[in-house]
């Protein structure tokens, strides 16, 4: 074996079982090192056991995953620490996800919306409203004075979100039209659902961007409530967080499929969690959202657009 610290972690990971990492005494203590630190408090020890199981699960799971650079796993885990992400899909902050070869973490809304509580910039968000055609709306300098929904039709034109940034309740909102949604949507690896055929013939390739029907107008209400958090969450008029120095964060594992180059995002990935597997309490900090698109082997990952 190598007398080169830093080789000899490399060949110690490179012989560990995948689902195994975690339960490496200097994986163990590196996560519990960049959790205390990062987040003033003694709680690593409780969260690095919670995030075992789920990282376990994952990796149990997905083939992709089990073949993983061992090392890219490694990052995967401690850097979850540093930033406080769960890992468990329930709650909608990040997927574990493989890409080629290479492990990710797939940013939800959550994970968003978590760092700017974490960093003070904001208390809290509220859940994202919709505005349907034919209700009263009234907007004057970015500020939504009054909307009262009529319930005259289905056709959504608008959404926003209030967010209450300190504890005298200054509040801000982020407005979205349709040509925002849109613009979104043309970012999905799923936008719309159609027809395909299969080993056993014709079925429906169903998408939330338009509720599952085909030349559906509206998408799936909860689902683009959650997209129009994250996007007010992900806006580039909040600074950008930082963690403290001298621990092992790899930012190269952090991904936001949503904002990959085409070429880059047709590296096949592993599918998020279903909806199904996406049963769970809320997060601690009360927010809980929709599930997003699952991604499809393959092609783009859309956030891995499942969950918030």
């Amino acid at each position: 074996m190598s007398t080169n610290p830093k080789q000899q972690v490399m060949q110690v990971l490179a012989n560990t079982p995948a689902v195994q990492i975690p339960e490496l005494p200097f994986v163990r203590d590196r996560y519990i090192t960049n959790y205390n630190h990062c987040h003033g408090n003694k709680l690593g020890d409780l969260m690095y056991h919670r995030n075992v199981v789920f990282f376990r699960q994952a990796i149990a799971s997905s083939e992709q995953l089990a073949k993983c650079d061992p090392l890219t796993l490694y990052a995967c885990f401690v850097t979850a620490a540093a930033k406080g992400y769960s890992l468990d899909p329930g709650d909608d902050e990040v997927y574990l996800i493989a890409r080629g070869k290479s492990a990710c973490l797939d940013r939800q809304a959550g994970a968003y919306v978590k760092r700017l509580m974490q960093t003070g910039q904001a208390k809290f968000f509220e859940q994202a409203k919709l505005v349907y055609r034919d209700d009263i709306f009234e907007v004057e300098n970015g500020r939504v004075l009054r909307h009262v929904e009529m319930f005259r039709s289905e056709e959504i034109i608008a959404g926003y979100v209030r967010v209450v940034l300190d504890e005298n309740g200054t509040d801000r909102f982020f407005i979205y039209r349709k040509s925002d949604f849109e613009s979104w949507r043309k970012k999905s690896s799923n936008p719309r659902t159609v027809e395909k055929q299969g080993q056993y013939g014709p079925y429906l390739s169903e998408s939330l961007w338009d509720n599952g029907q085909i030349n559906g107008q509206n998408p799936e209400p909860n689902f683009l409530r959650t997209k129009i958090v994250k996007h007010a969450a992900k806006d580039k008029s909040w600074a950008a967080g930082t963690v403290a120095p001298a621990l092992d964060v790899f930012e190269d594992v952090e991904i936001d499929s949503e904002d990959l180059p085409a070429a880059i995002a047709q590296i096949p990935a592993t599918p998020a969690p279903t909806r199904q597997q996406q049963v769970a309490a809320p997060p601690a900090n009360g927010a809980h959202f929709a599930p997003e698109e699952p991604a499809q082997q393959g092609v783009v990952v859309e956030d891995s657009d499942g969950v918030f």
